[in-house]
């Protein structure tokens, strides 16, 4: 890229507009399950992957599939601090970029705090390996992360000098390329023999949001377990789509060779296949859990709300792609509406900006790709707004995402993403955790608020994993103080917002003021390709500016995705209707009603939580709640629901499309009312067993399941 305040994109090419219709027309599930979502795309694209970036002496080898080059970026460093941590070298997480322009340090500190106070803390650059050696003489690097440029001397002695004294320390080698597109000759080469190779949006000719980390195998053994597997998941990672562009494009560039073509070909054709594949070469750990609790779903087709498998089943999809399904699997006006006339010429996001404001009532938008890097870019436009501030002030059970501020959101989330305690420290030094359900909650965060040194109240109005909302006490206080001791409010609206969770566009609109600071993403991606913003009042904006002009219009151009604004414009106007939002919300209010009386007397199933499309079916108070059996527990629950009514809802959450066909909702609760009928706690535990002994001893999982998981419904 030429200029830093440019797109990591370049304009839709008419291969690629068609490669989407053509997904769409077929009917292709893009989001599924997160980065879980086991499909024959990733698979081949892992295994191409591992074929062609030499990460490490030998494979297999892993590669972490995103939605950017910044969150490959992200992955990396909290890899090698991962790596540090669990093998006893807490020496502060250090971690040196060789960056010959320096293109990431007002990411790690828009401020120029210093590396203590960054948003980032302790990650430094230099401009070349020399430099680096001579200002930081024998650094415990946990990482040297190389930065490459078409220019880039890998081979400079003082470059590998460097390299072996972090290798020698235990420290991470990687080579980071997400400056290189694919023409570059010389991509896939690694003199200095990097154990973690990152790529960006270079790897599908800046067509669609893409990111991907390779690790060689000992590279990635500090996540290879049934906990960290999940450290660097997210919303679209590894979906078909992008996937797909980065075979095609991969395949355009002449490096898909016969023998590779056989593979792949293999891997498309036949489920187990890509099973084996995507297990091997994308996330092991993962893949083996989706095999013991049937998430590894062949879907054939989607549409709507639902979705076929292999062998021919009618699913409802209550996953859709953790939240992002509004309108539905594949809508049909996608091709005539967006793609057939689509403009490249066009900036679309003046357009989206005014809808966006007409909907929040905030005037600017910033795009991204997906919710975390909307998050960080989120947190550092209310630090240029309050600069002369240092204080985020946040609540445990929150979860904002994986990337290297995000993380920070969620780290006393509900999620654990980590064996070891704070494996990805350091993190930001000026953030407070307040317990939003304390009894004394009020008062802590009163007595915070008051400190005058706070820049941004950050949360969840719905804590998305639990349904669970914030007190109306607590968000009147946050409301109360706010113009007395200037900081400003943000809210996570990533999975609630796109009118999830209620009435309005937002989840918090009408319980709270509007916040100063919005994130949204999920729906707005029309299930279509990763997409993302951030809103923000015009207060914010003129402060940002003011504080670092050339930062903010980074953050504003840099993930321009003028093809992924259009989807979400038009996506946007088409369900923003008064009558149409009527009728979603009555739908969703009879389901609601439905789905309380038909469980009001289980023993097996407690209170539905949540409200309008955001709902989760919980487990009874006579199971563990929490910990792994709680998880394992509910896991299994999903697999009985999946299994007898042909209604996919993983960890038991109900995200169906926002824009419901009553029918589907109304279909849904009879399948649940036919398909729990007689499961019992004693069903459940069985169900448990034998999906965990039926990975080794095939006949006893059948004996523990016996006929408990045959369909219940046609």
């Amino acid at each position: 890229m030429e200029s830093t305040a440019r797109t990591v994109f370049r304009p839709a090419s008419a291969r690629t507009i068609e490669l989407i219709a053509e997904h769409n027309r077929r009917q292709r599930c893009t989001f599924m399950m997160a980065s879980n979502y086991v499909n024959p795309a990733a698979a081949g694209l892992g295994y191409l992957l591992d074929q062609l970036v030499p990460a490490g002496p030998a494979g297999p080898r892993v590669s972490y599939l995103l939605s950017s080059g910044l969150e490959a970026l992200s992955a990396a460093i909290k890899l090698a601090r991962h790596a540090a941590v669990a093998a006893g070298r807490d020496d502060g997480g250090w971690v040196l970029l060789v960056d010959r322009h320096e293109r990431y340090q007002e990411f790690m500190d828009p401020l120029g705090a210093g590396v203590e106070q960054a948003l980032i803390p302790h990650v430094v650059s230099a401009p070349s390996a020399a430099d680096a050696t001579a200002r930081f003489p024998g650094a415990p690097w946990a990482a040297v992360i190389v930065i490459r440029y078409e220019d880039t001397d890998l081979a400079e002695p003082a470059l590998a000098d460097l390299a072996d004294a972090c290798r020698r320390r235990g420290g991470v080698v990687a080579l980071c390329c997400t400056e290189l597109d694919l023409s570059t000759p010389d991509l896939f080469e690694n003199p200095l023999a990097a154990d973690v190779v990152v790529h960006g949006e270079g790897l599908v000719d800046r067509q669609v949001p893409f990111g991907s980390i390779t690790m060689s195998p000992a590279a990635h053994g500090v996540w290879r377990n049934h906990v960290d597997c999940f450290a660097h998941t997210s919303t679209y990672g590894g979906n078909t789509l992008c996937a797909g562009v980065a075979l095609d494009a991969l395949d355009r560039a002449g490096l898909v060779t016969p023998p590779r073509r056989a593979v792949l070909d293999r891997i498309d054709s036949d489920r187990a296949v890509a099973g084996e594949y995507w297990t091997r070469h994308v996330n092991p750990n993962i893949g083996e859990m989706a095999k013991v609790f049937n998430l590894d779903v062949d879907v054939r087709t989607a549409s709507g709300g639902r979705f076929t498998t292999g062998d021919g089943r009618d699913v409802i999809d209550c996953a859709g792609g953790f939240g992002s399904n509004l309108r539905g699997h594949n809508p049909p006006d996608l091709v005539p509406d967006v793609l057939d006339v689509h403009d490249p010429g066009h900036d679309y996001l003046p357009d989206l900006e005014r809808k966006l404001a007409e909907l929040t009532g905030l005037d600017r938008a910033f795009p991204s790709v997906s919710g975390a890097v909307a998050n960080h870019a989120a947190v550092t436009l209310a630090a240029l707004a309050r600069p002369d501030r240092r204080t985020v002030v946040t609540f445990t059970g929150n979860y904002g995402g994986k990337t290297l501020f995000s993380l920070n959101l969620s780290k006393h989330g509900p999620q654990r993403t980590e064996s070891v305690a704070d494996a990805f420290r350091p993190y930001y030094a000026e953030l407070v955790y307040v317990d939003p359900f304390a009894d004394d909650a009020v008062e802590q965060l009163t007595r915070h608020l008051r400190g005058g040194d706070v820049a941004v109240v950050w949360f969840e109005y719905v804590q998305g994993a639990t349904c669970r909302p914030l007190p109306e006490p607590l968000l009147a206080a946050i409301d109360r103080h706010r113009d007395e001791h200037g900081y400003l409010v943000a809210v996570d609206e990533v999975l609630t917002g796109g009118w999830r969770t209620g009435r309005d566009y937002l989840a918090h609109q009408g319980v709270m003021r509007t916040a100063d600071i919005v994130t949204l993403g999920k729906t707005i991606s029309d299930m279509t390709v990763p997409a993302a913003a951030v809103v923000v009042s015009e207060d914010v904006y003129s402060r940002a500016v003011a504080a670092a002009p050339a930062h903010v219009e980074r953050l504003r151009s840099g993930f321009r995705h003028n093809l992924g604004v259009h989807i979400s414009l038009h996506a946007l106007e088409s369900v923003d209707h008064p009558e149409l939002r009527a009728e979603r919300q009555a739908a969703y209010a009879e389901l609601r009603s439905e789905l309380d009386g038909l469980f009001a007397s289980s023993k097996v199933f407690g209170p539905v939580a949540g409200s309008g499309a955001h709902l989760k079916l919980t487990m009874h108070d006579r199971f563990p709640h929490g910990g792994t059996l709680g998880t394992l527990l509910t896991l299994a629950l999903s697999d009985l629901v999946h299994q007898r009514c042909q209604v996919y809802a993983p960890l038991l959450a109900i995200r169906h499309r926002v824009a419901a066909d009553p029918a589907d909702l109304r279909e849904l609760v009879s399948r649940l009312a036919r398909g729990t009928s007689g499961i019992t706690p004693l069903t459940v535990y069985k169900h448990l067993a034998g999906c965990l002994l039926g990975s080794k001893f095939a006949p006893l999982g059948r004996l523990l399941k016996g006929r408990a998981a045959r369909t219940r419904v046609s």
